[in-house]
């Protein structure tokens, strides 16, 4: 524990709690009668959970800046004794230990009260589950995600990370495969385990690496010592000796490698859309609020690696930059109204990991929380949607949903808003500081010098951001607007368009069905039995479904007001300007400050606002509503399609990065794998197997050479013997006449033996 650090006695709770919601659910929930005890306890200790985490909120804010920090160790994990750091040894005590900081704190509030409303939407979602059996354990994985998670954000070292991590990614397979009778579900739940271990190797040498520089995994010691680290003139490990520059350098891009595959960024993002094929509970939870922001959790918490980490940074820059506006593409010729928010979610997180790039920490952190709540909110409102819709998951098997569904449409409508990034709804405040941060830090490199890395990125998401604002609107339209298409109601001829040939891009038909009649995305497809609350059409879902849609929404609106722009502040201060900012500053490593060039005047900042606002992204939203809303056929987006057949093909098929997987990694892999498996079965194996086979017949001979050699002569000498003995056995008979004549022949024997010799 740290000097500033504040200790705690309960703060262990707040992990704890889901996770004894996990044990007693899924340990008693089969035996279980009444589901609604189930949801007690699932509910309940998520309930206790945030408000606990409330509680110790409001303990933090009332300690001083340089102070924010609780404190709980509750038992030593294990010695680390004579591990050698930098030529010397040192022994190291890891403890199972919680920290409550600014980050963590924020982070536990976003899982604890996100992680409960999502739980409260569960209930009504999968209403069809709540008969079957296997609904108790739906619950009891939920709960053990959060437990993970919170593991992971609240952990006082690397290795506790390190353990939530790993837990996790272990709960997003069981989730994403729950219908695991499902071939697609299954295969989804594979893909998603097996991408993340291939990150997780790079998170593993990177902490391994930390551990030999720093001699220490614990948050509060790394943060201490970073500063001599760095002043170090060399650094020698493994035999090669650098600065320690460049050792910062390898540790940041070896992180990045796992927040790669966790946060879902180019080439490690194809797991999260496959992931739709877990129910839209799982989506809005694990690929929208939570699991996927914890690489974006983990380079913030190591941002003193980062600031003195140059390459690192860009190499976060250039992959955030590209994974923003390649994924926001994809996008945009999607109709599975889940892999729409799929790609979005990828996209937004590549606007994360621009803002940890350009070294704006509290920026992109800060996005990491608006788009929690307008992504959820999106998530669930879609997941309402396709319970109404009896699990129909085309967008052009909707439409005029607004009227049938008012509280999800508007719920909806204004998550838009703020995912569009439009004033003042939350997504200005956090995706448009991003970009700024981004210009800022390209100009102050040089006034206009040329395309440098932050310009091309910039550039990169002014783009990625046109296309957020388009898909979503088009998502809107198809789905609420115009005339409902699905149940047979088809005036337009709409539920196989044109443009897509009846198929999309796995093949999929008008009714969301591929070629081999196996239902995509969302596994919970059990379209024979009506939702809660639902009759023959669709209807608004029930409290426990559209409250949550709603609560989440309305965080969407207000919640960007908490990190106000300093420059918006000064020409209209309606509430503290940069508050989560100036909240999260203690963490930030300070470096000294470094003149880098011209400051970007303030008329440059405002009208690239002003751009954005007023331009930009309603660009985008009033072409996509004049293509898909004001022109109900959608002749518009049916002659581009036309014109430009082979785009359209591209986009929609996701520009066959799952298919160049497929050939040029995994059919290798599997062909090798093969190959390999042959050559174990019959040269390994059918060497073994045939030491075997000569063993067993060399035993074989020697078993005959023992039974009819060896026990033969054996034998043979006993029946000599025993022939022999029954001779000798006549001679003994006893009598002492036979005995004296015996003796009296054998005495004539000698005397004529001696006479005749």
């Amino acid at each position: 524990m740290t000097a500033a650090s504040q200790p705690a006695s309960y703060l262990w709770l707040i992990p704890f709690l889901p996770l004894f919601g996990f044990l007693i659910n899924g340990l008693t929930g089969r035996k279980l009668k009444s589901n609604a005890v189930v949801d007690t306890i699932a509910l309940g200790t998520m309930a206790v959970s945030f408000l606990l985490t409330l509680w110790y909120f409001t303990q933090l804010v009332g300690l001083p800046a340089e102070g924010r920090s609780i404190h709980q160790s509750l038992w030593t994990w294990f010695d680390i004794g004579g591990a050698r750091v930098l030529g010397g040894l040192t022994t190291y005590k890891i403890e199972w230990a919680y920290k409550f900081d600014v980050l963590s704190a924020c982070m536990a509030l976003l899982v604890t009260g996100v992680g409960f409303l999502i739980h409260l939407f569960s209930t009504g979602y999968m209403a069809e589950e709540r008969n079957d059996g296997r609904y108790y354990r739906f619950m009891a994985y939920l709960n053990l995600f959060v437990f993970s998670m919170l593991n992971l954000v609240l952990g006082a070292n690397i290795l506790m990370m390190f353990l939530g991590w790993e837990g996790v990614g272990l709960c997003s397979y069981l989730l994403i495969g729950f219908y695991f009778e499902k071939d697609f579900a299954a295969a989804a739940g594979k893909k998603a385990f097996v991408t993340n271990r291939i990150g997780d190797f790079g998170f593993m040498i990177g902490f391994f690496l930390i551990f030999q520089i720093f001699g220490s995994l614990d948050y509060d010691t790394l943060m201490g010592s970073v500063r001599e680290i760095a002043n170090l003139p060399a650094i020698t490990l493994y035999g090669h000796t650098a600065s320690p520059t460049w050792w910062f350098n390898l540790v940041g891009c070896c992180l990045f490698v796992g927040a790669m595959g966790k946060s879902a960024q180019i080439p490690l993002y194809v797991w999260l859309p496959d992931a739709m094929a877990g129910p839209t509970p799982v989506s809005a939870l694990i690929h929208a609020a939570t699991m996927v922001t914890s690489g974006l959790y983990m380079i913030t918490r190591m941002n003193f690696i980062y600031v003195n980490a140059p390459v690192a940074l860009a190499v976060v820059l250039a992959f955030g930059s590209l994974t923003a506006f390649v994924a926001a593409t994809m996008g945009l010729a999607q109709y599975d109204i889940k892999k729409v928010l799929a790609y979005s979610t990828v996209s937004q997180l590549g606007f994360m990991f621009m803002g940890l790039g350009a070294g704006a920490f509290s920026a992109g952190m800060f996005h990491v929380f608006t788009h929690a709540a307008f992504k959820a909110s999106l998530f669930l409102g879609s997941g309402s949607v396709i319970a109404a819709c009896h699990h129909e998951q085309d967008m052009r098997n909707m439409g005029g949903l607004k009227k049938l569904m008012p509280i999800t449409a508007m719920s909806m409508i204004l998550a838009t808003f703020a995912i569009a990034g439009i004033f003042p709804f939350s997504g200005f405040f956090s995706k448009d500081e991003i970009l700024w941060k981004v210009f800022e830090g390209w100009y102050q490199h040089g006034h206009y010098t040329g395309p440098t890395l932050n310009l091309v990125a910039w550039i990169l998401g002014m783009l990625g951001a046109f296309c957020t604002a388009f898909y979503m609107t088009r998502l809107i339209a198809m789905t609420f607007y115009g005339e409902y298409r699905g149940g047979g109601h088809d005036p337009h001829g709409l539920s196989v368009p044109s443009e897509a040939h009846g198929h999309d891009d796995h093949g999929h038909d008008a009714h969301g069905h591929d070629d081999h009649g196996h239902a995509p995305a969302d596994a919970h497809a059990h379209a024979a039995h009506a939702p809660e609350g639902h009759g023959h059409g669709p209807t608004e879902v029930s409290w426990r479904m559209w409250l949550p849609v709603s609560i989440l929404a309305g965080l969407a609106v207000v919640l960007g007001f908490l990190n106000y722009p300093e420059s918006l502040h000064r020409i209209l201060p309606i509430v503290p300007a940069e508050l989560f900012s100036k909240w999260i500053e203690p963490l930030l490593y300070q470096v000294a400050p470094a003149h880098h060039g011209e400051h970007v005047p303030p008329a440059i900042e405002y009208g690239l606002m002003a751009w954005a606002t007023l331009v930009w992204a309603p660009g985008a939203m009033l072409l996509a509503w004049w293509i898909y809303k004001v022109d109900p056929s959608w002749s518009r987006a049916k002659a581009f399609v036309t014109r430009f057949p082979d785009l359209f093909r591209w986009v929609n098929a996701k520009y066959y990065v799952d298919e160049f997987y497929d050939a040029a990694i995994i059919e290798p892999i599997k062909r090798f794998s093969g190959q390999l498996w042959s050559f174990d079965t019959w040269v390994v194996d059918g060497m073994v197997n045939g030491a075997a086979r000569f063993t067993l017949l060399w035993a074989t001979l020697m078993n005959w050479a023992d039974e009819y050699l060896v026990d033969g002569a054996v034998d043979l000498v006993e029946y000599f013997v025993q022939e022999t003995s029954g001779v000798f056995r006549g001679l003994q008979s006893g009598r002492v006449q036979n005995y004296a004549f015996v003796m009296f022949i054998g005495f004539l024997v000698f005397a004529f033996w001696k006479f005749l010799v």
